[in-house]
């Protein structure tokens, strides 16, 4: 059932990007992937989301899932300069 939990994964993420585009219409798209990136490791793990077998890509190919591959390095960065920029906000 990986091609299937893949598909409602990818659905689940497509809503969020119309959601943030919906109701946050200042977000550009380059900001609406930076949260996905950030928010989707952060309750999930960040390890799914680095080490991906050759049987989760290819259930992400049937899957129609363009999905992008990100080092730990890139998604915890993400998190954190998010996390960080966050809190600077909300001290102003």
């Amino acid at each position: 059932h990986l091609v299937e939990f893949k598909q409602a994964y990818i659905e689940c993420i497509h809503a969020t990007q119309r959601i943030l585009s919906k109701f946050f219409d200042d977000l550009s798209v380059m900001d609406i992937q930076d949260f996905i990136y950030a928010f989707f490791p952060f309750l999930f793990g960040i390890y799914p989301y680095t080490v991906v077998s050759d049987k989760q890509k290819e259930a992400m190919e049937k899957a129609n899932a363009n999905y992008v591959f990100l080092s730990i390095y890139q998604i915890s960065y993400s998190c954190i300069i998010h996390l960080l920029q966050g809190i600077r906000e909300k001290k102003m």
